[in-house]
């Protein structure tokens, strides 16, 4: 076993893939990045890994992290320590010397940097707040890292990081319908009474989802397959789907169409002798509701005569001690008018809220204004009414600063990982 003394009496070990799970199950920054089965996925996407751990006296373990690695050019490397070190950073003592004998470690095996990205919360806000973030003391943390041979990546655009650095959450516990934006519980309500449901899919079907999001992904199908082997191997991810009953959705469409036609018919002659705006306005969505309730109509029709069902909507979700995160999620756009997306995103809160606390929507903007242009994104999480995290950040733990700089002036760095980021 490899070990470099650190400060008093700690040291730096390498541990076993059992001593890092059970260490990593009880800390409170445990999260489903640093596990042993995502240290499977990433090798199959080309990593090699380390289990690294800090050691006492007692052979008590203080601090550890899986620590991904890949080659940038010949034999100098790269570290990624995905979701951040497992370490209280309100120790500095503990921290400095941590990562100090990191860099001792890894300059030996020609590694560059080290870069990482802890799920410490810094502040949040939800929409009672208007979005105005609220920052707690773990701020702090951002100064004594600084001072640590450690570099801060500053996000210049949205979504620039390795990880989102801000998340959408929904306390499972609490969540109702009635509590959201009350344009998506009419959109899930129809969803419902149109013949969608969740159903659960494996591997095999795969493609089905990366048909929906791979355009969205800088993934690989086969990572997903990969991704689905490895958790499913103790029942901690599933692959869902939004199933659509062609019989149910003639049906609930054509009554809706013939209801919508004479409302549409008696709008027509309103507007013949009261042409206000209002009243053209009216009719115009009236309009937009009949040529809806006919678009389906026709797809339920032609869909019936060659299958009684289809899918039109997907997710993943890995579930990981008290909370499920959505990792992916895509829908069928010649469907999109269904609004199939809410329907899945509420069937999900509901398969889990009896049984787990929360539920991470995963990565939103941060940039609020309707002027980003990810709003349509943000908007479609936020109508859910979750409070939004935002994290502390993504940093680079320098081991070989010259070697650094000279990367970051030929962009080598940014091409790297602008190929993995992800939301």
């Amino acid at each position: 076993m490899d070990s470099i003394k650190g400060d008093g009496n700690v040291k730096l070990v390498s541990l076993t893939n059992d001593q890092f799970e059970k260490f990593a199950s009880t800390h409170p920054l445990n999260n489903y990045m640093q596990t042993y089965k995502y240290a499977l996925v990433m090798t199959d996407a080309g990593y090699d890994y380390d289990f690294m751990g800090y050691e006492d006296d007692n052979s008590n373990i203080v601090a550890a992290s899986l620590i991904l690695s890949k080659s940038i050019t010949g034999k100098v490397k790269y570290g990624y320590a995905p979701k951040g070190f497992l370490i209280n950073y309100y120790d500095e003592v503990l921290l400095k010397s941590f990562l100090r004998d990191l860099v001792i470690y890894y300059k030996d095996k020609n590694f560059v940097f080290i870069k990482f990205n802890p799920e410490i919360i810094t502040g949040q806000t939800d929409i009672n707040h208007k979005y105005q973030m609220a920052y707690n003391g773990n701020v702090r943390i951002i100064d004594a890292l600084k001072s640590m041979s450690v570099k801060r990546r500053m996000e210049l655009r949205e979504f620039d990081l390795m990880e989102p650095k801000f998340n959408a959450y929904i306390n499972l516990k609490t969540f109702s319908i009635n509590s959201v934006n009350r344009n998506f519980r009419k959109k899930v309500r129809k969803c419902i009474k149109s013949g969608m449901s969740l159903v659960s899919g494996d591997v095999k079907s795969m493609d089905k989802l990366y048909s929906f999001i791979s355009m969205k992904t800088n993934k690989n199908i086969q990572y997903y397959r990969t991704l689905f082997n490895v958790y499913n191997r103790d029942n901690s991810i599933d692959l869902l789907y939004v199933n659509m009953n062609f019989e149910t959705a003639l049906l609930f469409a054509r009554d809706k169409y013939e209801k919508e036609q004479v409302k549409n018919d008696e709008w027509n002659n309103i507007i013949q002798s009261k042409p206000t705006p209002r009243n053209l306005n009216a009719k115009m969505n009236s309009d937009k509701k009949l040529a809806a309730y006919k678009d389906l109509v026709i797809k339920a029709t032609d869909g019936l005569k060659a299958h009684k069902e289809t899918i039109i909507a997907g997710a993943i979700v890995i579930k990981h001690y008290n909370r499920v995160s959505i990792i992916t999620s895509g829908y069928d756009e010649q469907y999109k008018f269904l609004n199939p997306n809410h329907f899945l995103y509420y069937a999900i809160f509901e398969r889990y809220k009896p049984y787990f606390s929360f539920c991470d929507l995963h990565g939103v903007s941060g940039n609020f204004e309707h002027t980003s242009q990810y709003n349509g994104l943000n908007q479609f999480k936020l109508k859910w009414n979750p409070v939004i995290y935002e994290f502390i950040g993504e940093f680079d733990l320098i081991i070989n600063n010259s070697t650094f700089k000279r990367l970051i002036k030929t962009s080598f760095i940014e091409d790297e990982f602008n190929k993995k980021r992800s939301f």
